[in-house]
């Protein structure tokens, strides 16, 4: 027999939302979302991307919270380790992005050479 509204929110109601975990979740979101741009332009309308970023946002809190959470919560463990487990081993190692790299390099760059111009200047 299918659980109700309010016996399938009993299990919620013990969960706290993670303040730390809702900020983070957005961090990793705009960065997907700003890596997702050109896919956006070439193949999803405004629109789309409307409904996509909260579901991207959401998924994201979810992963960071469970982890957070999972040696308080069986549930949260088992959440994680599943999902761990569906991950398929086709996929690639994640990269980090030519934006964070390029970010990198400028500001390197740039300390280097201020460093180097106040080395010049002292005596």
């Amino acid at each position: 027999m299918p659980k109700t509204q309010s016996e399938s929110r009993k299990g919620k109601q013990q969960l706290k939302p993670s303040e730390k975990a809702k900020a983070f979740s957005k961090y990793i979101a705009i960065i997907v979302r700003s890596s997702m741009e050109d896919f956006h332009c070439k193949h999803l309308s405004d629109e789309q991307m409307r409904e996509l970023n909260p579901i991207i946002r959401g998924a994201i809190y979810t992963a960071l919270y469970a982890t957070e959470v999972h040696d308080q919560y069986e549930g949260a463990r088992r959440f994680v380790d599943l999902n761990i487990k569906m991950i398929p081993d086709y996929w690639e190692d994640p990269k980090l992005t030519d934006d964070f790299l390029e970010t990198v390099d400028y500001f390197e760059t740039r300390s280097r050479r201020e460093l180097s111009s106040k080395k010049k200047e002292s005596p």
